[in-house]
């Protein structure tokens, strides 16, 4: 009959394990512009203590890379179950910390710094339990993936995509560590980020009557968006497994002008489309877009031909659904013994690139909660820590 994995030592001593390896994640600084390379060679590093071998995806200019290492049997072919998180984390700017965000601070109940929560806690304990296991004893092999800047966008995991896609047949399924209280995750939304450019002349504002204004055809666009809201709220497409039923498009920044006498030159509009699985999200951008360069841009040029408009996108995270009585999710429920129902976040994972676009099952399920990430005094409860530690170990795999 299976049985967990086998690790060679006691639940206090992996424990302990396991907070000297968080401190050592949370020292490095990997906020998600910054390099992850120092922190990607102590984990191989680590694993290579206990005989486990990895390999590295880099990025274009080599400066960051995913990790990719499998223990147990099957040289690599078979990847088994994968754990799976990402090594940045978000900047500290502009934060008032009680200390330093990369010096892990333990105290009676949490453990305090930088990606504690998202997701270094998660990546903590899967390196702790690889690192201790037995591995001649596994029956099942298990794969832990990192990846880079999932934070602008899951663009390591991206990058992985045709790789996973090879897994298929050959993996079980993925546990994607984000925090969610250890609950089991089986859908989220997605989100993509964009920013339009309105651009002019500057001019006298005692011309203003004949000028075109890019502020103004930044605020048209933004209540465009607004009325594209109230078009999701009152007629959908809805689904009320998530707390805000529908897909919304946040408007969060604007940006243009320097003096009421004076018809701005530019103005620039960041938002945020965020989806229910289902409705297509880019379906929603290019509804903005064609707004946006067409009856926006069309009123500005019948004032002057100069003016322009541009639009990009900055990050796509796809939503994710799987069928909560999918097999996978079934064998991570009761080997984590879970009896509530399957969970739907309004945040995003790579989950939806692993599923959706790579085919690969996938949950998500790590200790934390989603209103302790990106905060200051960040943190994690050491008790989700230690749960987290015994719901992985009890994966039957040996």
């Amino acid at each position: 009959m299976p049985s967990g994995i086998p690790v060679r030592c006691s639940d206090s001593e992996l424990f302990t394990h396991m907070l000297g390896i968080l401190e050592r994640l949370v020292a490095f600084d990997t906020t998600s512009h910054k390099s992850n390379l120092d922190l990607i060679t102590y984990v191989r590093e680590l694993l290579d203590g206990n005989g486990v071998t990895s390999e590295l995806h880099w990025n274009e200019d080599r400066t960051k890379a995913n990790l990719v290492a499998t223990a147990g049997p099957g040289g690599g072919h078979d990847r088994g179950i994968v754990w799976s998180g990402h090594t940045d984390v978000v900047p500290v700017d502009g934060q008032e910390w009680s200390g330093d965000p990369f010096t892990l601070r333990t105290t009676e109940d949490r453990v305090t710094g930088r990606g504690t929560a998202d997701m270094k806690g998660f990546i903590a304990c899967c390196l702790a339990i690889l690192t201790t296991a037995d591995l001649t004893r596994l029956n099942v092999p298990v794969t832990l993936m990192l990846t880079y800047e999932e934070e602008i966008g899951c663009v390591g995991a991206r990058h992985l995509v045709e790789e996973l896609r090879t897994w298929r047949g050959r993996v079980s399924g993925c546990i994607v560590g984000e925090p969610t209280g250890l609950e089991v995750v089986v859908g989220h939304k997605g989100k993509q980020n964009h920013r339009f450019t309105f651009t002019g002349r500057p001019k006298h504002a005692a011309l203003a009557p004949r000028e075109p204004n890019p502020v103004t055809a930044a605020a048209a666009l933004a209540g465009h968006a607004q009325t594209l809201n109230e078009g999701f709220r009152s007629t959908g497409p809805s689904d009320d497994r998530f707390e805000i039923d529908h897909s919304w498009i946040n408007v969060g920044r604007i940006d243009g002008g320097v003096k009421p006498n004076i018809v701005p030159e530019k103005c620039v509009v960041e938002l945020e489309i965020r989806n229910i699985p289902g409705h297509d999200c880019d379906g929603i951008a290019e509804r903005l877009r064609s707004h946006a360069t067409g009856e926006l841009l069309d009123g500005m040029r019948a004032k002057a031909p100069y003016t322009d408009v541009t639009a990009e996108q900055l990050s796509d995270t796809p939503s994710f659904s799987i069928d909560p009585h999918h097999d996978f999710v079934t064998f991570v429920r009761k080997a984590f013994g879970t009896d509530g129902e399957p969970q739907y976040v309004p945040f995003g994972t790579e989950a939806g690139l692993i599923w959706e676009h790579a085919g690969v099952p996938a949950v998500v399920c790590g200790p934390g909660f989603i209103t302790e990430a990106h905060t200051p005094d960040e943190f994690v409860a050491l008790d989700q820590l230690r749960r987290c530690l015994g719901l992985l170990k009890s994966l039957p795999l040996a």
